[in-house]
């Protein structure tokens, strides 16, 4: 680890020219050959890492893959490897305020005390919202494309026609205050921002280097990424300036804020000029091994670069290795860990060989999940289906930054929010819920594990899993899937879903001896869960009606509040729908678009809703209860719990059906709106613009600004 004081940004340019050779090798990593059997996948995978290894053992890890044979069946299944990629790349018991202090409802972070990156801030009278760069493609003359030719191993060049970006305007920041005064903008000209953090008078803008130049030939190869950090002073709000400007090798993963630190998690594997990634031949491996041997391990190493000064990211050039890797064994994925001071710039860093998915982390623990695809029959080439795996879990203490141990477990975390299926409890141990295929074949993964863990003879250990042979009964009936988690107060509340909502409650109390503690059973389903107190949690997702052909059709947005004041007899207390088959929320896939906060006596929160309420569309299918229906409107929906009872309070609507500008419709900003509560006022962010209006009286919303 190194800290250094500050001293601006690298150019970066990006290509998936090998791409899936770097797939291949990064999952075929740290796997030792074993029996079928899954009793053991811990010790048959290599899942420990090593802290001590030698420069030498290092570099061979990291090139080994570049000079082997590519084996050819591995080969065949890219295009597998390639949807796997895609599909698992899709992360507090409240909404707090961003200082603390003002009472406003803040981002919604799944841990309190840990802070979670958003497309704007709030603090207290000014908001600081992103805006992205607007990009027109448009084809231009035909270009030569690289693409790898599997039989050889190498890199051709054939004639394509790719898009031509043209920047139409760059990225922004805007400072607004909440009496809808525009403060200040400003622009980024050579990055891409994408989500920022507020800490007291500073800014933390994360986002990577501008990949689109005059056109894609000047794209390099994919591993040329590198994430930007820019540290903003907003104490003159007039004039913001830039304190620092960092780039780091690599692309960011997700991160975390705790006090003046950012965390992120990050992937970076080496660009090597003129190497082939994916060798065929005796003569490629050879070539490869010239190369390579004219390289140091410094060379292979991402650096950081603070106001145009570079350093190695990583200063002993060693990373965390599988404890089994040998000579044959390798990956040039690596996984960053870098600790950001936002004051000063100091950074320190640890490195881990293979790649992340994904983070949970508590105030004291950060923890790397990624999914595993081989089936641990001691044949390296098998790659499991895309709806079969299991999950990789490392630890990392955040005091030390000391590794804490690994743990392989059981099946996959859903693509979807994965990591709300992980929680730590009061003891310090690590529970997380995963699913995998069930033993009678269907193709779904409708078989699922609670799984609890704990540091025991400087190892992470397996203390406790959920069935057992004392807690036989499964979670979730016959061909149920998860459709939500949550950990909350030594709890876990699980949603599966076929054709009504069961929701169970784990007591996790004891860690060692987890159980259903109570179980209940609605029309619909929740794929957001979200706590009130300890006593009241809401459920969102859809409502469900079974048609007469035995089919579970879901069918408008559903708010349901549930008592769970008796682990043993969960009640739901009522419900609100909102809208007909076709309507959605971002919820279902960003926590971040719910806000909620705690005031008077009553819990206030608003999420965004698209509404499809209009006439039917298409035919239904089967049963009348398929039938789609058209959208009409989209905006921001205010809901009250008082008493143990749920209200709606109205809705700032910001887009209709009837609109003749359809830029701002249901397409086009869903996934872009939030909302924020302050006293009676009610703030609404919809594709860039701000909306305000009181909250007792929300549809006489002011004009955007």
């Amino acid at each position: 680890m190194k800290k250094l004081s500050p001293l601006e940004i690298l150019p970066l340019s990006f290509n998936k020219v090998a791409i899936v050779a770097l797939l291949i090798s990064g999952l075929s990593a740290c796997y030792e050959m074993g029996s079928d059997s899954k009793d053991n996948l811990e010790e048959k995978a290599g899942v420990q890492l090593k802290e001590n290894a030698t420069e030498e053992e290092f570099k061979q890890y990291l090139v080994a893959s570049f000079t082997q044979r590519r084996n050819p069946s591995i080969e065949a299944r890219t295009e597998i490897i390639e949807s796997i990629a895609v599909a698992d790349e899709s992360m507090a018991d409240s909404s707090e305020s961003d200082n603390g202090t003002t009472h406003f409802s803040g981002t919604n972070n799944q841990v309190v005390g840990v802070d979670e990156a958003d497309i704007w801030k709030y603090d207290g009278e000014n908001f600081f919202v992103l805006k992205p760069a607007i990009w027109d493609f448009h084809y231009d003359e035909p270009i030569d494309c690289n693409t790898i030719e599997p039989a050889l191993g190498q890199v051709v060049t054939t004639v394509c026609s790719q898009p031509k970006p043209t920047q139409v305007s760059s990225a922004q920041l805007r400072i607004v205050k909440n009496t809808q005064e525009n403060i200040s903008t400003l622009d980024f000209d050579n990055i891409n921002p994408d989500e920022l953090y507020l800490n007291g008078q500073s800014l933390v803008i994360l986002g990577n280097r501008n990949n689109y130049k005059n056109n894609w030939e000047e794209y390099n190869n994919w591993q040329d990424g590198q994430n930007t950090i820019t540290i903003i002073d907003t104490q003159d709000k007039t004039k913001p300036s830039i304190k620092y400007s960092l780039a780091l090798d690599g692309y960011l993963v997700q991160s975390r804020r705790i006090g003046n630190e950012v965390f992120l998690i990050s992937r970076y594997s080496p660009n090597i000029p003129e190497l082939i990634y994916a060798p065929q031949t005796d003569a490629v491996i050879a070539a490869n091994k010239r190369i390579i041997n004219d390289l140091s391990l410094s060379d292979l190493m991402p650096k950081i670069t603070i106001n145009d000064q570079q350093h190695d990211l990583i200063a002993d050039n060693t990373c965390l290795i599988p404890d089994v890797s040998g000579p044959v064994m390798g990956s040039p994925s690596l996984t960053m860990i870098t600790r950001i001071d936002i004051n000063t710039a100091e950074f320190s860093s640890r490195c881990m060989a293979g790649e992340v998915a994904g983070i949970y982390m508590s105030e004291n623990n950060l923890y790397a999940f990624n999914t595993s695809y081989w089936n641990f029959s001691g044949d390296l080439t098998k790659i499991l289906n895309w709806n079969e795996g299991n999950t990789h879990l490392h630890k990392f203490d955040l005091a030390s930054f000391g590794y804490l141990g690994s743990a392989l477990i059981e099946g996959k975390l859903a693509s979807r929010n994965p990591r709300l299926r992980l929680g730590e409890l009061s003891d310090g141990s690590i529970a997380l819920v995963t699913s995998k295929i069930s033993e009678d074949g269907d193709w779904r993964l409708t078989d699922h594990q609670l799984t609890v863990l704990n540091n025991q003879d400087g190892q992470l250990q397996h203390i406790a899993s959920l069935p057992n042979d004392d807690q036989p009964a499964a979670i979730g009936k016959a061909n149920e899937q998860i459709y939500s988690v949550r950990f909350m107060q030594n709890r876990a509340y699980i949603v599966t879903f076929e054709k009504v909502d069961p929701l169970y409650v784990i007591d996790l109390s004891n860690p060692s001896q987890p159980s259903i503690a109570g179980e209940l059973e609605i029309p619909g389903y929740s794929d957001y869960l979200h706590p009130i107190g300890n006593d009241l949690v809401l459920g969102i997702g859809k409502d469900a009606i079974v048609g007469d052909s035995g089919t579970s059709w879901y069918q408008g947005v559903k708010v349901s509040l549930f008592d769970v004041s008796d682990i043993q007899q969960p009640t739901e207390l009522n419900s609100i729908i909102i809208g007909k088959r076709g309507s959605s929320t971002a919820l279902q896939y960003d926590l971040h678009s719910f806000t909620g906060i705690q005031q008077n006596g009553q819990y206030r929160f608003a999420f965004p809703i698209s509404v499809n309420d209009g006439s039917a569309q298409g035919d239904s299918w089967r049963d009348a209860e398929s039938q789609f229906y058209q959208w009409s409107q989209a905006g921001l929906y205010l809901f009250e719990v008082k008493d143990k009872q749920l209200t709606q309070a109205g809705a700032l609507i910001t887009d209709r059906s009837s609109d003749t500008n359809l830029e701002n419709n249901y397409w086009s900003s869903n996934h872009t709106r939030r909302g924020l509560i302050q006293a009676d006022e009610v703030y609404h962010l919809s594709g860039g613009a701000l909306y305000k209006a009181h909250w007792n009286s929300p549809e006489q919303m002011s004009e955007e600004f």
